[in-house]
């Protein structure tokens, strides 16, 4: 009995392994299959009438054939497409998922910190933050620790733009989460206002497009899920530019090792109740 559970349990895991990164099965993917079957109906139709003899003897093969070609491109395509374009219905604004690096695109956002510092000592180095400390020259590290030390920065949702002379856009430094004595603790409540700060913060810079990571997947992965604050994060942007356009690009980065394909599937579907229209 317990080996046939422990046997249950692994199957689970190898499924949920391929969901992460193939999706799944969803309606995408079913299309996928009538397509191939639609490809598969004509061809016969065609060979039938072009090679009435031949269609009969070679039918088995070719439909078996591109039955698995059909398949195996569906499963390329799926595993490889690791973006999404979703725009507008009205064309006033779009959305960009893509994988890499937030650093390099400007403008953008970068979370602060949960003790709001720049000290090497109190910073991971593969932290976001951390990261583009490490890109800076002592002079830009310089203006930053007093950006940060003259702003406040207390309240989620607060921004601190800093400017530098050798990149082509701002940083957007962006608070998200209470400071603790501990650390800093992040709620839904705390999320939303965050995400409110943010969009007024683009609109008074007039900003055309700026580059986000996942805004508060990092701070509390135990309680938000990645999926759940992607989903929260889009919703949030459609809601804000409904009202009044926040800017005309959202590009949203997501790191290469939190890149998740059932996710990516997730989101698809979501933009596309939401009437945007995916390329």
């Amino acid at each position: 009995m317990q080996h046939q559970e422990a046997s249950v349990g692994q199957a689970r895991l190898r499924w949920h392994a391929i969901k992460r990164r193939t999706g799944g099965i969803d309606r995408e993917a079913i299309q996928w299959l009538f397509a191939t079957c639609g490809v598969i109906a004509s061809g016969l139709g065609v060979a039938q009438f072009i090679w009435p003899a031949g269609a009969a003897a070679i039918g088995g093969w070719w439909l078996l054939g591109t039955v698995a070609v059909g398949v195996v491109g569906g499963l390329v395509l799926r595993v490889t497409k690791r973006t999404i374009r979703a725009v507008n219905s009205a064309r006033d604004w779009s959305i960009h998922i893509v994988p890499g690096s937030v650093l390099d695109h400007r403008p953008c956002v970068i979370t602060t910190d949960r003790r709001r510092s720049t000290s090497a000592e109190k910073i991971a180095p593969t932290s976001l933050m951390g990261q583009y400390l490490q890109t800076l020259s002592p002079d830009d590290r310089s203006a930053l620790e007093a950006a940060v030390e003259r702003a406040t920065l207390s309240r989620p949702g607060d921004v601190q733009v800093v400017e530098s002379s050798h990149q082509p856009g701002p940083i957007l430094l962006l608070a998200c989460g209470r400071p603790t004595s501990t650390g800093t603790v992040t709620t839904w409540s705390h999320l939303t206002q965050t995400y409110d700060g943010l969009w007024a913060a683009i609109r008074s810079r007039h900003l055309d497009e700026v580059t986000i990571p996942v805004i508060g997947a990092g701070y509390s992965r135990v309680s938000l899920s990645h999926s759940a604050v992607l989903l929260a994060l889009l919703l949030s942007f459609h809601a804000a530019s409904s009202e009044r356009p926040v800017c005309r690009r959202l590009r949203i980065v997501v790191p290469p090792s939190d890149t998740d394909q059932e996710e990516l599937v997730l989101a698809r579907r979501f933009l596309s109740a939401l009437h945007y229209s995916l390329t």
